[in-house]
């Protein structure tokens, strides 16, 4: 799946605080990805929000993303963060996140 970059409207960028280099991006079947570099404990991180309107994102739409806005040799994960920890403001939404290098995960 081609992604098409959109403008991002200043009020959106002013509520990722700390947040760097903002995109974001349309795709087939109404996906929506936000992709930021984001600060984190463990220095600034990728992040990316894949969502669809109607339904969850597919595996196969995720790792098309996931390699498509992160290098090869960089590990990704999603978090299943616990219960009070969890927010959701989007119903249909995924996180992709790049681990730590310090994580030595490969």
């Amino acid at each position: 799946m081609k992604l098409y970059s959109v403008q991002v409207p200043e009020f959106f960028r002013a509520s990722l605080p700390g947040s760097k280099d903002i995109q974001l991006f349309k795709g087939a079947a109404g996906i929506q990805v936000i992709c930021s570099i984001d600060p984190t404990k463990f220095g600034f991180l990728k992040h990316v929000s894949v969502s669809k309107p109607d339904q969850y994102p597919t595996w196969d739409e995720l790792i098309d993303i996931r390699n498509q806005l992160f290098p090869a040799d960089v590990d990704c994960m999603m978090v299943m963060p616990k219960a009070a920890d969890y927010v959701n403001v989007h119903e249909n939404c995924f996180h992709i996140w790049q681990c730590p290098a310090e994580w030595g995960i490969m």
